[in-house]
């Protein structure tokens, strides 16, 4: 990437190389704007970035899995076509429950995964899958997490224009009852259900700071249920998740823009009371009409305009957010392919089923394991996410080696940080050994590794309390509660100044729409002030 040094002038300075200020800077670039991108770290992508951890093995620490893109995002970007390779994954996921629980396969052919799960679990079970996703698009829908360049809007509004009694009160339901509220209605045998019921009260919990009996925590399992068509596959990108950012970057610079590595802000430049551009470590100023931050909002108003007031009621509304960590997450080389237990054994014979998954508590003890957390204490078992990449993409390791990754919940994120080191590699252990249960061969193979925690996340990336989500997903904090100013999903109360990272809807994942959106958001206040401008065609933005 590009290392000047020397002074400029841009249309927008963008803080974070993050795959969302990627995204909007491409879009600005592309619309003839003169962008400069800044980031501290010597790499791109950010918590979507792929780099050397462990000797010889490119390793995510972060996203490491592509989820549903809107359509408009899909062909807008068309990675494809720039030369990034996505892997279709014949087993998107197998989820476990308890070393003798019945594995939930999650087959890319939907004929296959309703067979494997009416097989495995019976037509009740069928049935009320079924039931659960048709439940899920409507509160879906008002959610929106999938459409492009329109402003969102507060939830407590869209709940009060549902149509009928009856959508009120499942949109109260989804958005504001707990997820085992939910899943009570379509997996009632908790006998019968137990691997269902396990794996999708984990699903409502990943992206926030609560059990799945806690009130609030149905609309994450919303959220990770709402999908965009067929584009709800999850696949690997070749070479990792890094390659996207890269992808954008080098875009961005073969339109005459800059992307700038190991130039961290410090502050955002206000005079007049609007942003004016940025100053750098080195005491270096740089200066725009516009600047937009990939930080979350605590991030961005209480370090880098922490010199810059705002009224009383737009700093409570910054600060209002919740930002907890609440994971470890670690990162292995393995000296060969980790077989699964005897009672696991068919899975070691069907294609890419040691892809990765889940590996999980009954809901009873996954609400368990969070509130020892609040406790300051580490749970006695830890639910995980896991990810043997190689699987897929053997170009990822050395020849005969894999690499392999995995998130631990919960981490007692808010205990006293003179403990939170221990505590850590503790953590990790608990960690291993539950790993072991399904893949007992697992730590004889461990080569090496890394463990981080919501700390390092901190640090390393600039989030608050090292929370990924940039605002977990709350029913306070989403939609247009995700907004700063109402009526626009980017806009700040200091003029010049745009948010485009995950802080704003539709929140985290690598969806690229913040940034996106962003981008619009910008180009549309630049026209309405400046006129048009000759540009590259993009879409319209739509109204709120």
């Amino acid at each position: 990437m590009t290392q000047r040094t020397e002074a400029a002038d841009f249309d927008t300075i963008i803080v974070g190389a993050g795959h969302n200020g990627l995204a909007a800077g491409l879009v600005l670039a592309r619309n003839g704007q003169r962008v400069l991108v800044l980031e501290k770290n010597h790499y791109v992508g950010g918590m979507g970035a792929t780099r050397e951890i462990l000797k010889g093995c490119l390793n995510e620490v972060g996203a490491s899995c592509l989820f549903p893109l809107s359509s408009e995002i899909k062909d807008y970007f068309d990675f494809e076509a720039h030369g990034v390779e996505l892997i279709p994954l014949p087993v998107m996921a197998v989820n476990l429950t308890g070393a003798s629980g019945r594995p939930v396969i999650f087959f890319k052919n939907p004929l296959r995964l309703a067979c494997s799960i009416l097989r495995s679990f019976g037509p009740g079970a069928m049935l009320g899958f079924i039931r659960l996703m048709k439940f899920c698009e409507y509160p879906a829908r008002v959610l929106d997490r999938f459409t492009a360049r329109k402003a969102p809007r507060r939830l407590e509004d869209l709940i009060a224009e549902a149509e009928s009694p009856q959508q009120r009160e499942q949109l109260e339901l989804a958005f504001k009852g707990s997820a085992m509220d939910i899943i009570d209605r379509f997996f009632p045998n908790k006998e019968k259900h137990t691997e269902l019921r396990a794996n999708m009260a984990f699903a409502a919990v990943q992206a926030t700071y609560k059990g799945p009996y806690t009130p609030g925590s149905g609309l994450c399992l919303i959220y990770t249920m709402a999908q965009e068509g067929s584009e709800g596959l999850m696949q690997r990108v070749k070479g990792g998740m890094g390659k996207l950012s890269e992808c954008l970057a080098a875009q961005i610079e073969g339109l005459g823009g800059e992307v700038r590595l190991k130039q961290q802000v410090t502050r955002i430049l206000v005079e007049d009371g609007r942003a004016a551009g940025v100053e750098l470590k080195s005491g270096e100023q740089l200066r725009a009409a516009n600047v937009i931050s990939n930080l979350d909002k605590q991030a961005t108003f209480n370090r880098l305009l922490s010199d810059h007031a705002l009224a009383t009621e737009e700093q409570a509304r910054v600060d209002a957010f919740t930002h907890r960590g609440a994971f470890v997450h670690m990162v292995f080389k393995l000296k060969g392919l980790p077989n699964y237990s005897r009672h696991l054994s068919k899975l070691n014979r069907i294609e890419g089923a040691r892809f990765g998954g889940a590996m999980v508590l009954e809901p009873e003890a996954l609400q368990q394991a969070y509130e020892t957390c609040l406790q300051g204490e580490l749970p006695d078992e830890v639910p995980l996410t896991f990810q043997i990449p190689t699987v897929m993409d053997p170009s990822l390791a050395p020849h005969g080696y894999h690499i392999a990754s995995a998130y631990g919940f919960y981490f007692p994120c808010e205990a006293d940080k003179a403990r939170r080191n221990k505590m850590r590699d503790q953590m990790a252990e608990k960690l291993i050994d539950h790993i072991c249960i399904h893949m007992p061969d697992f730590r004889r193979l461990i080569v090496d590794q890394a463990v981080f925690s919501s700390d390092h996340f901190a640090v390393m990336q600039g989030v608050t309390n090292g929370d990924w989500t940039h605002g977990l997903l709350h029913p306070d904090q989403m939609i247009g509660e995700r907004c700063l100013v109402d009526g626009t999903g980017h806009t700040t109360p200091v003029p010049g100044l745009y948010l485009c990272g995950a802080s704003c809807h539709p929140g985290p994942g690598v969806t690229f729409l913040p940034g996106y959106n962003c981008a619009h958001e910008v180009m549309a206040a630049t026209t309405s002030t400046q006129g048009p401008t000759s540009a590259a065609p993009a879409p319209a933005a739509r109204a709120a």
